[in-house]
C-alpha cells in the first residue's frame, strides 16, 4: 500500500476484519482477501482467480498476507461467504478524508453539492448464471449473452461511488433508482431512468430531480415561460411549466403538481432537442441544461473503470462475490484520489501502478499528474470557448 499516512486506517480495519471473519475452518481470512484483491486491482494483470493465486505466491504478496498460497477454489468460496458490508466502514472512513472539489463557477456551487449522478452499465461475467442470463435484443433468439448490471449513484462533488447495487435480468435502472432516494439530494438521470412511479417517489422525498425525458412522453402546457437572448444564445429553445399525462390506456400519472419541461438545442442531433423534466423552479433555463451536462460524469466513470483500470468483466458468479469485488473498487479509487489530490483518471491510475511495481515513487508521479491536469483544464477551457461560438451561431 502506497501512502503511509492511510496505513493506520487500513491496518484498523484489516484487524477488524480479522476478527469477524474468523472461523476454525477458514484458512483465507477476510482481511487477506481484501489485500490480495486490492493489490490485483493495481496490477491490470490480475484479472482471474489464477493469476491471483500465482501472485499470492510470490514474496512482495506473502508479506502483506498470513497465508502462504491463496488457491483459485479457496478465493472462490470466500467471495460466496464473506459479507461485503462489512466494507462499508473502511469507505466511509476514507470517503470522509475526500475533500471536496473545488468549482470555478460558484452560482453552481450549492446545486453541485447535492448533485447525484444514476446510470447503469453492464460487465461480463466469467460463467453461466442463471440470474445473469439476458437478451442483447429483444427479438433474438440466442440468450447465452452473461452480464450483470451495476446500477451506481455517483457523487458530482466529490467525483465518488455514492452507492451501487448488482443486479442481472428482472431488475430495471429504474427499480434500482427508486430503492435510493435520499431528501435533499439533486438526482440527474439519462432517458433509460424514467418512470411516473419514481417521479412520484422523488416528489414524496422531498428531493430534486433533473431528468432526461423521450421525445415521445407526453405533457400537459400549463404555461409558456419567456427566454431572453442570453438564454437562446445558450441553446435553450423552450422553457414550460406542465404536467405528466398518461401516453398509455390505464397510466397513472404522478400527482398534478406543476413540474418544469426545459428543451435543450443538441448540435449532434439537430433534429432530437434534449428535454428535461426538472422541479427546480428558481433556476435559469441555462443552468437545468448544465445540471444535467454533470450526468456525463458517470459515463466517465464507467469508461475509466472498464477500459482504464481493466475492470472489463468481473470473475466471481455470485452477488455477494460481485459486490464484493466492486467494493474492493472503490475503496482502490478512494486511495488513488487521496494518493494524487484529484479525480481518478487514466494517467494516475497508469503512475500508480509504476510506483507499485516499483519502478517509481510517488514524488517522481505528482509532478507528471499536475502537468496532465493543467494540460486537461487548458483543453476544457478550449472546449468550452468553442461551444460559445458555436451556441452564438445557432439561429433562435
Amino acid at each position: 500500500m502506497l501512502g503511509k499516512q492511510y496505513l493506520a486506517v487500513l491496518r484498523k480495519h484489516l484487524k477488524r476484519l480479522r476478527k469477524a471473519g474468523a472461523h476454525p475452518n477458514r484458512v483465507l481470512q477476510f482481511s487477506d482477501l481484501l489485500t490480495l484483491q486490492l493489490l490485483g486491482f493495481f496490477n491490470p494483470t490480475l484479472r482471474s482467480l489464477r493469476t491471483l493465486e500465482d501472485a499470492s505466491t510470490q514474496p512482495r504478496f506473502r508479506q502483506c498476507m498470513e497465508v502462504e498460497r491463496a488457491c483459485r477454489s479457496t478465493i472462490s468460496d470466500a467471495n460466496a461467504c464473506l459479507d461485503p458490508a462489512l466494507l462499508l466502514p473502511l469507505i466511509q472512513d476514507l470517503k470522509a478524508k475526500v475533500p471536496n472539489l473545488p468549482q470555478a463557477d460558484r452560482q453552481l456551487q450549492q446545486l453541485f453539492q447535492r448533485a447525484i449522478a444514476i446510470d447503469g452499465s453492464l460487465f461480463a461475467v466469467a460463467g453461466n448464471v442463471a440470474w445473469a442470463l439476458r437478451k442483447r435484443k429483444a427479438w433474438s433468439t440466442d440468450t447465452d449473452d452473461r452480464f450483470i448490471r451495476l446500477d451506481l449513484q455517483y457523487c458530482c462533488a466529490k467525483g465518488l461511488m455514492d452507492g451501487l447495487e448488482i443486479n442481472g435480468r428482472g431488475t430495471s435502472e429504474t427499480t434500482a433508482a427508486r430503492r435510493r432516494i435520499e431528501a435533499g439530494k439533486l438526482y440527474i438521470a439519462d432517458r433509460g431512468i424514467f418512470s411516473f412511479a419514481y417521479v412520484q417517489d422523488l416528489l414524496s422525498a422531498k428531493a430534486d430531480l433533473v431528468l432526461r425525458i423521450k421525445t415521445s412522453q407526453c405533457l400537459s402546457v400549463v404555461a409558456e415561460q419567456p427566454l431572453t437572448a442570453e438564454q437562446l444564445a445558450a441553446g435553450v429553445r423552450s422553457d414550460r411549466l406542465v404536467r405528466l399525462s398518461p401516453s398509455q390506456p390505464g397510466a397513472v400519472a404522478p400527482s398534478a403538481e406543476v413540474l418544469r419541461e426545459v428543451v435543450l438545442f443538441d448540435p449532434r442531433h439537430p433534429d432530437k432537442p434534449v428535454r428535461l423534466l426538472t422541479n427546480l423552479s428558481d433556476v435559469a433555463a441555462e443552468v437545468v441544461g448544465e445540471v444535467y451536462r454533470w450526468r456525463w460524469q458517470i459515463e466517465l466513470f464507467f469508461r475509466w473503470l472498464k477500459v482504464h483500470a481493466h475492470f472489463r468483466h468481473v470473475i466471481s458468479h455470485g452477488k455477494n462475490g460481485l459486490t464484493l469485488s466492486f467494493y474492493v473498487a472503490v475503496i482502490g479509487v478512494l486511495l488513488i484520489y487521496l494518493h494524487g489530490g484529484r479525480r481518478i483518471n487514466k494517467y494516475a491510475y497508469n503512475m500508480l501502478c509504476m510506483v507499485a511495481a516499483g519502478w517509481g515513487s510517488l514524488n517522481d508521479i505528482l509532478p507528471v499528474l499536475a502537468r496532465r491536469e493543467h494540460e486537461q483544464e487548458l483543453a476544457r477551457q478550449r472546449l468550452a470557448a468553442a461551444k460559445r461560438k458555436q451556441a452564438e451561431k445557432t439561429p433562435a
